[in-house]
C-alpha cells in the first residue's frame, strides 16, 4: 500500500483469562475489542482509484487526473461471537472526526467533542484513515467506543481522502487555517466599476457596523488593474508586468498602497483579487506554454499561460503578489486557476512530454510560488477544488458566481453539499459571497446555512442596500466557528438540513437549520433524521427567540415558504436551570458563551456571554419545576414568562459576566 500503513491482528492476554482482540490500524489508531470470542473474518479489497467529480457547468465534469497505478485499499472485518453486543474502543485523538455515512439531506458539522451526534464512522485526519461500523460511535473519556451487533461489519479505508476521494497529492500533515474568514467583497456590489471611493466606503461601513461582529476583511475584486485579459502587451523600458496590477487604473488616484493603508486604519484586513491570466509581450517569452505549432497557446479566460517551473512564472505571477504584499495587502483571492490547468496546460500534452515535465508539478508550482510570495497571508484559490491543488491554498472557492436571487442561494447550497466533506480537512471552503440584499427571510436562510457549514462567510452588496434588519442578520451569524464535517462524501443538491453539533463547558447541544427549497408544510421529523441521539431536549427557535417546548425523539417543524428557514437549538434536558438559547450567535453558545456553570450549593447559573455593541442582547434560560427565579446582578434585566427566563445584557459589547440565582420552589 502506498501509505505504508499496515493492518495486523494480534491477541492480547492481559488482565483476563479470555483473550481480548486488538486491531492495530495505524500507529495512532488501535481498536480494543470486547464482546466476541472469535477472530473476525478479514477481507481485503483493492480497486483502481477514480478522478474527482467536479460537475461545473464549464470545463470537464471530472478532474481527469489519477496518478499512474493509484489504487484504493479497504479491509472488512466480519465479526461473530457469543456475546449479544460488540464493543470496540479507539483511543481518542484531537484529529478524530465523528461522521455519519447514512444521513441523506443533512449537511452536518461538529464543534468540540460533540457527544449528541448519531455517528457510525470516525475519520482520523492525521493518518487519513476511516473506520465505519454497522452501529454507533460514542465518546467515553479518552476513548471513542464503537457499539454494534455481534455480527457487525467494520470497514477500514486507508488513505481515504487521498485515494478513495481522489485528492491524491494532499498531505494530511499540512496545518489548516484556524481563524474565521469573514468580510466583504466588491464583486457583486460594483463589478468592474469598483472605485477607490467605493472601497473606502466599504471599510468605513464595516468599521462602524460589523467589525465588532467579526467582519474584518474588505476584499477588492476585478476592476482596479490595467493589464489586458487578452491580446498583447507592450512593456516600456524599465516597466514590469507587475506594474499593470500594482499601479492601478485612474479610478484609484491614490494608488493601492495608500488604499491598503486606509483600510488598515479602520482595523480591517485589506484583501485583493488577482487573475492569473497572461497576455503576450512578457520578457520571458520562451516560457509561455506552447501549442503543437510551437507558438504560445491561447485558451479561453486565461489567455496565455506560463510554465510554472520556469523563470517566466515569477514575472507573470509571483512578482505581482510580492509587490501587493509589500503594499500592505494581506488576503489574496487567486482566480483563473482552473483555466490555467484545463484550458491551457491540459490542451498541450506534447509540450510537457517533449520537456519531460509534469503539468501537475508545474501547476502546483504556480500556487506554491503565489503562497510563498504572499508571505503567510490567507490565499483563496478561486475554482480551487481541483485535486492537483489539494493542500496548497488556505481556502478553496467551491462553486459558481452568485447574485442577489434565490437561484444563487440554492446554487450555493448545492456546492456546499458537494464539497462540505473537505471543509477544514483539506482546506477552508468558500461557497462564494452572499448577496443579502434579498428579502430578510431569504437573507436569514442563506446566512444560516453558510454560517452553520463553517466555511468562509463573505458578503457582497452595496452598504446602502442593507436595512437595520439585514444588519441584525449579518451580526447574528458571524463569525463562523471552526468545525469539522460530519459528511464523508459528496452529497446531493438541495440539502434539507444543516446541523452543528456542539460541545463546550461540559455541555452538548445541536443547532438544526431546516431550509425550504420549495414551499413545505408543517411536519414532524425524528431526531435521528437530523443526526441527534434519542433523548429529551429543550427546543428553541433561534430567529424567533421562542421556546418550542420539550421534545422527545421527534421535532415539530413549521411550514415554510420557498427560500425560508427555521433554526432550532436542541439541548438535553437537565434537572436544574440551564441555558435555553442565545440571541447573539447562531451557534447558540459555541462562539458566544463560555464558562457556563451550575453551582448547586448556591443554586446559581452563571457564565460569560460575548455580545456586541449597538443593542442589548438577550440570553434565554429554562427554569424547570422545583425552582423559582430569585435575582440577577445589577445592570442585567430579567423577565420571566412561565418556565422561560430572559436576561437582557447591558449595551457594552464584549464578554459580559452574567449570573442568575434561584430558590427551591
Amino acid at each position: 500500500m502506498s501509505s505504508g500503513l499496515l493492518i495486523s491482528l494480534i491477541l492480547s492476554h492481559a488482565m483476563q483469562s479470555k483473550p481480548d482482540l486488538s486491531l492495530y490500524i495505524t500507529p495512532g489508531v488501535t481498536l480494543f475489542i470486547k464482546g466476541t470470542q472469535k477472530l473476525p473474518k478479514k477481507t481485503d479489497a483493492e480497486a483502481a482509484a477514480q478522478p474527482v467529480f467536479l460537475g461545473y457547468p464549464h470545463g470537464p465534469k471530472t478532474s481527469e487526473f489519477v496518478p499512474d497505478g493509484r489504487k484504493t485499499f479497504s479491509t472488512t472485518y466480519q465479526f461473530s461471537g457469543d456475546a449479544p453486543r460488540l464493543r470496540l474502543r479507539v483511543p481518542y485523538t484531537a484529529d478524530a472526526m465523528l461522521c455519519n455515512t447514512s444521513q441523506p439531506g443533512v449537511i452536518g458539522s461538529t464543534y468540540g467533542d460533540a457527544h449528541d451526534l448519531l455517528a457510525n464512522s470516525v475519520y482520523f485526519r492525521g493518518t487519513d484513515c476511516l473506520l465505519t461500523i454497522d452501529g454507533t460511535i460514542t465518546h467515553e473519556g479518552n476513548f471513542l467506543v464503537l457499539h454494534a451487533d455481534k455480527n457487525a461489519k467494520l470497514v477500514t479505508k486507508l488513505n481515504y481522502v487521498q485515494n478513495h476521494l481522489g485528492y491524491f497529492l494532499w498531505d494530511p500533515s499540512r496545518p489548516l487555517w484556524g481563524p474565521p474568514i469573514v468580510g466583504w467583497c466588491s464583486w457583486a456590489a460594483y463589478g468592474q466599476g469598483v472605485t477607490e471611493k467605493d472601497m473606502k466606503a466599504a471599510a468605513d461601513f464595516l468599521n462602524k457596523n460589523l467589525l465588532a461582529y467579526g467582519y474584518n476583511i474588505v476584499q477588492m475584486d476585478d476592476g482596479f488593474q490595467r493589464t489586458p485579459q487578452s491580446g498583447e502587451l507592450v512593456l516600456k523600458p524599465g516597466e514590469h508586468y507587475s506594474d499593470f496590477w500594482t499601479k492601478p487604473n485612474d479610478k484609484f488616484p491614490s494608488g493601492l498602497e495608500a488604499l491598503a493603508t486606509y483600510i488598515k486604519s479602520k482595523k480591517i484586513t485589506p484583501g485583493i483579487w488577482v487573475g492569473l491570466y497572461t497576455p503576450l509581450g512578457l520578457t520571458n517569452s520562451k516560457d509561455y506554454v506552447t501549442g503543437d505549432d510551437g507558438k504560445p497557446y491561447r485558451g479561453p479566460w486565461v489567455n496565455y499561460a506560463m510554465n510554472g517551473l520556469t523563470d517566466g512564472a515569477d514575472e507573470a505571477y509571483f512578482e505581482t503578489i510580492r509587490v501587493l504584499k509589500k503594499q500592505g495587502w494581506n488576503y489574496f483571492k487567486i482566480d483563473t486557476l482552473r483555466h490555467i490547468l484545463y484550458d491551457n496546460y491540459r490542451k498541450n500534452p506534447f509540450y510537457w512530454k517533449f520537456r519531460e515535465e509534469s503539468m501537475e508539478d508545474a501547476f502546483r508550482a504556480v500556487l506554491t510560488g503565489v503562497k510563498q510570495a504572499a508571505g503567510g497571508s490567507y490565499v483563496l484559490a478561486c475554482w480551487g477544488t481541483m485535486p492537483e491543488l489539494a493542500g496548497l491554498p488556505n481556502g478553496a472557492r467551491i462553486g459558481e458566481d452568485v447574485g442577489p436571487d434565490f437561484a444563487s442561494m440554492r446554487r450555493s447550497a448545492k456546492y456546499i453539499a458537494q464539497f462540505h466533506h473537505l471543509n477544514n480537512v483539506v482546506w477552508r471552503n468558500d461557497p462564494d459571497y452572499m448577496c443579502l440584499r434579498l428579502e430578510p427571510e431569504k437573507a436569514r436562510s442563506w446566512a444560516s446555512m453558510v454560517s452553520l457549514a463553517g466555511g468562509q462567510l463573505m458578503i457582497s452588496d452595496k452598504p446602502a442596500d442593507y436595512t437595520p434588519e439585514h444588519l441584525n442578520i449579518m451580526r447574528r451569524v458571524s463569525p463562523t466557528v471552526f468545525s469539522k464535517p460530519v459528511n464523508l462524501k459528496q452529497e446531493k443538491p438541495d440539502p434539507e438540513f444543516f446541523t452543528l453539533h456542539c460541545n463546550k463547558f461540559g455541555e452538548d447541544w445541536t443547532v438544526v437549520s431546516h431550509n425550504a427549497w420549495q414551499k413545505v408544510p408543517a411536519r414532524t421529523v425524528s431526531l435521528s433524521d437530523v443526526g441527534v441521539v434519542k433523548g429529551k431536549y429543550l427546543a428553541f427557535d433561534f430567529w424567533n427567540q421562542k421556546f418550542l417546548g420539550v421534545v422527545d425523539s421527534k421535532l415539530k417543524l413549521d411550514a415554510l415558504d420557498e427560500g425560508h428557514c427555521q433554526v432550532v437549538a436542541l439541548r438535553p434536558v437537565q434537572n436544574h436551570p440551564q441555558v435555553l438559547g442565545t440571541e447573539r450567535h447562531i451557534s447558540q453558545g459555541a462562539y458566544d458563551l463560555d464558562a457556563v456553570k451550575w453551582d448547586a450549593a448556591k443554586a446559581t447559573l452563571s457564565g460569560t456571554y460575548v455580545v456586541g455593541p449597538g443593542q442589548r442582547w438577550n440570553l434565554t434560560l429554562y427554569v424547570p419545576k422545583g425552582y423559582k427565579f430569585d435575582s440577577v446582578p445589577k445592570g442585567i434585566d430579567a423577565k420571566q414568562n412561565g418556565d422561560v427566563l430572559t436576561l437582557t445584557m447591558p449595551n457594552a459589547g464584549g464578554a459580559t459576566r452574567w449570573s442568575a440565582s434561584f430558590k427551591k420552589a
